[in-house]
């Protein structure tokens, strides 16, 4: 509601104006890119208010995409549109609507919200692709990949509360790792910039490094420190050529130790970069599982790691198969607790009461083994 009646005042400016200009655009074209221009004003504020409305805790509730969500939100209004002729049935869903909301704010007030305390690294729901950050406490953190698209890793980051990304890490050059780069840099320092070595697509490595961001050299072997995490780069130690994805085949493989956790993120890493790394130090606390689950996983790889916890970055109704069922099985039979971002959304890694590493989901869920 408050984002409503800041909003409203723009809505009529905005609309006539751009109207306008479209009307007469034909005829006085000059005139109407100034009338354009004018308009951009008031659309401005009104995303402005849509970007921080959406931020605030609670202000998106999730719903269904696609044709599907969109007949389940027509039948939900039509119905309430019809209810709401009853004076019973008004004053019901008012009241029930009005005690949600109010009761959220202590729920919220005692459960600590979002981001879970003490979150160690979070998987970002960000669609078909790639986004994870590793907390850096007070706000900073390292980022491994952006996703597709900017918006869904920038309110990932904003509801993490990051203000400074240390190092963003890319591990490969494809749209699914590097398409929400922007959203990354939005409004936020990025200081320094890893990236592969394997210098495909051109385009996208171009895209990359068009952003200006210093790069940091650190082949496979180089192990440094950023803030309070230890990071070694194991792969990849050669160039693959010859196989079913060379890109993939080439990404960067990073493990990130925070507070005597180490976790692997593998990129979209293969079977034929998996077997190269079978000398490397693979066991791990936390598996970001590689190319969002696919069934190009050398089991050995897996079972060289053996994660407590893996993480699948994966989009809901993808049309690849991601993920694999029997890789899914095959790492629940290893005793790993398995996270996917299309069926919980965001999810943090975190230490319990106990001490022992847990899953929280965004939104209210209890922590899971």
């Amino acid at each position: 509601m408050p984002a409503n009646l800041l909003a409203a005042p723009a809505v009529a400016p905005a609309t006539i104006l751009g109207i306008l200009a479209a009307v007469i655009s034909p005829v006085l074209p000059g005139l109407a890119e100034f009338i354009a221009w004018v308009a951009a004003w008031p659309a401005r504020w009104l995303v402005t208010i849509a970007h921080h409305g959406a931020a605030v805790p609670d202000g998106v509730l999730p719903w269904p995409g696609g044709v599907w969500g969109g007949v389940a939100l027509g039948v939900l209004l039509a119905a309430l549109i019809i209810a709401f002729r009853r004076r019973k049935i008004r004053r019901a869903v008012i009241a029930v609507m009005i005690g949600s909301t109010l009761g959220a704010v202590p729920v919220r007030a005692f459960t600590g919200g979002w981001p879970p305390p003490g979150w160690i690294v979070v998987a970002c729901d960000v669609g078909q692709g790639d986004a994870v950050v590793v907390s850096g406490g007070g706000g900073d953190a390292i980022v491994i990949d952006a996703g597709p698209q900017a918006d869904p890793v920038d309110r990932c980051l904003r509801d993490l509360g990051v203000e400074r990304v240390s190092l963003l890490i890319i591990s490969h050059f494809h749209v699914d790792h590097i398409g929400g780069l922007d959203g990354v840099l939005r409004r936020r320092r990025v200081d320094r910039l890893l990236l592969p070595p394997f210098a495909e697509p051109a385009a996208g490595r171009r895209a990359v490094l068009d952003r200006g961001v210093a790069t940091l050299d650190a082949p496979a072997g180089t192990t440094f420190t950023v803030g309070e995490a230890g990071l070694t780069v194991l792969g990849p130690d050669r160039q693959v050529t010859g196989t079913r994805s060379d890109v993939n085949n080439n990404s960067l493989v990073v493990a990130v130790t925070v507070a005597g956790i180490r976790m692997l993120f593998t990129g979209d890493a293969e079977t034929e970069e998996q077997l190269s790394l079978h000398n490397a130090p693979l066991r791990a606390d936390v598996l970001k599982v590689a190319h969002h689950g696919s069934a190009y996983q050398d089991p050995a790889f897996l079972d060289a790691v053996a994660p407590r916890i893996a993480l699948v970055s994966v989009g809901t109704g993808n049309d690849y198969g991601h993920p694999s069922p029997v890789v899914l099985a095959r790492l629940a039979r290893g005793g790993t607790y398995v996270a996917r971002t299309d069926e919980q959304g965001d999810v943090a890694v975190i230490r319990d009461a106990d001490g022992d590493l847990a899953v929280v989901e965004h939104g209210p869920s209890t922590p899971a083994r």
